[in-house]
């Protein structure tokens, strides 16, 4: 198992080119996890299940983790078993439908299904701007970026193969971060039949 740990990292500097700092921060926190399934008896990513997963979660809640670093575990495990799936390790992608839980009561209150559903339907997606904040909104949730860390992104940072996206945030800090199947749709449409027609648009402004 910890072999397959250090095949993922790997991969993150040299395919993926994330910073030694992000690697290592990843590394930290997938060994955490590693430890609390040897404990379970668990000898195999096979037999991990999404009940480990939250378990494990609960328990870096009880010793009082702190909900940003609990939150950065559980991105660094969603990573790395998609990685394990593309790498042909294991079938299935146990966190595919797996959301962050709820364990922190001081958290800020969150918008209800129905409104973020109001607000992903907000722009009109048949203009060129409301395709495009469209994009940037679905992005947004599926992410949980912020809108400035949104406007940074580089088309070379998203990776519709593997389903992930490069983050650069706050302090230049790095971050590799999975990209749901409805926001990679419309990020999709939005960079192959919107994007060219915005920046054509933009660039025939200027010439006026």
């Amino acid at each position: 198992m910890i072999g397959l740990v250090g095949l993922f990292l790997d991969s993150l500097s040299i395919e993926k080119g994330l910073s030694k700092n992000t690697t290592l921060s990843y590394g930290r926190d997938l060994r955490q996890y590693l430890a609390f399934l040897k404990k379970r008896g668990l000898i195999s990513f096979e037999r991990v299940t999404r009940k480990e997963i939250m378990e494990f979660l609960l328990s870096e809640r009880d010793r009082e983790l702190s909900p940003v670093s609990v939150a950065r575990e559980l991105v660094a495990i969603r990573v790395f078993h998609r990685f394990l799936v593309a790498e042909g390790k294991v079938a299935e992608d146990v966190t595919e439908s797996l959301e962050a839980p709820k364990l922190w009561k001081h958290l800020p209150e969150v918008l209800s299904a129905q409104e973020v559903e109001a607000l992903l339907k907000a722009p009109n997606a048949r203009k060129l701007q409301g395709a495009r904040d469209q994009a940037a909104l679905e992005f947004m949730y599926a992410t949980g970026s912020r809108a400035s860390e949104v406007s940074a992104v580089k088309v070379g940072s998203v990776s519709f193969e593997s389903g992930y996206v490069r983050i650069r945030g706050k302090g230049e800090k790095e971050r590799l971060v999975p990209l749901g199947s409805m926001a990679q749709k419309s990020l999709k449409r939005y960079l192959e039949s919107v994007r060219p027609k915005w920046l054509k648009g933009k660039a025939e402004l200027k010439k006026a």
